[in-house]
């Protein structure tokens, strides 16, 4: 048994930071309860849906362009890698975890095979993640890099993949691969970069460098 011997004008003191305290807290709750209803998303986010939902669609996935709705019921327009644009639930959508590819050949530490040399400055690389063999191919003429890349899993393009060019961890531009699996993005900076391929169920992570002219 506790016994307190209290002063009647310290009680009242004591009451009162006591309600503040309260208040506060409740306050740093709301506030708390506001941050965990933020939206998961941004614009750019590179996202599939998910759910009975993403039958309706040709492709699964695609980049968000707009946040709609509201703060606590938000709603992106997600441009899909077809082309065509629609709203979704943020239920409906998700980032697939990322795997990263492991670089298996690079012309930087590799002999060049016969017949990959050109008149202009050429870096092959090879990555592979599980069934994904990616190859990618930088170009420089005139100081002007440029990116080639072909996709394919179990020797097959995929029927859509998004691919994003990453430098400090920050997209610098995105394109859709072709039927055929291949893809190209111009105007390349030196640094240190990094290609991530967006398919359904996966988000393969391949890192390089890009070296100055």
């Amino acid at each position: 048994m506790i016994i307190s011997n209290r002063i009647t004008e310290l009680d009242a003191v004591a009451n009162v930071e006591n309600v503040n305290d309260e208040v506060s807290h409740q306050s740093q709750s709301a506030r708390g309860r506001k941050w965990n209803n933020m939206p998961r998303f941004e614009i750019g986010d590179r996202v599939e849906i998910v759910g009975d939902i993403r039958d309706q669609f040709p492709s699964s996935i695609g980049i968000i362009t707009a946040t709609e709705g509201t703060f606590s019921l938000p709603k992106f327009r997600v441009r899909l890698a077809d082309g065509t644009e629609s709203v979704f639930w943020d239920s409906q959508l998700q980032v697939p975890p990322v795997m990263f590819a492991d670089m298996i050949y690079d012309t930087h530490v590799s002999p060049v095979p016969p017949g990959l040399r050109g008149s202009i400055y050429e870096h092959h690389m090879r990555f592979i993640s599980r069934e994904f063999d990616i190859h990618v191919k930088l170009t420089r003429s005139d100081e002007r890099t440029i990116l080639h890349g072909q996709l394919a899993a179990n020797g097959v393009a995929p029927k859509s993949s998004l691919v994003t060019l990453l430098f400090n961890r920050g997209p610098l531009a995105t394109t859709v691969a072709d039927s055929y699996g291949e893809f190209r993005i111009e105007q390349i900076p030196s640094g240190d970069a990094m290609l991530e391929i967006l398919v359904p169920s996966r988000r393969i992570v391949a890192a390089f460098d890009v070296r100055p002219a």
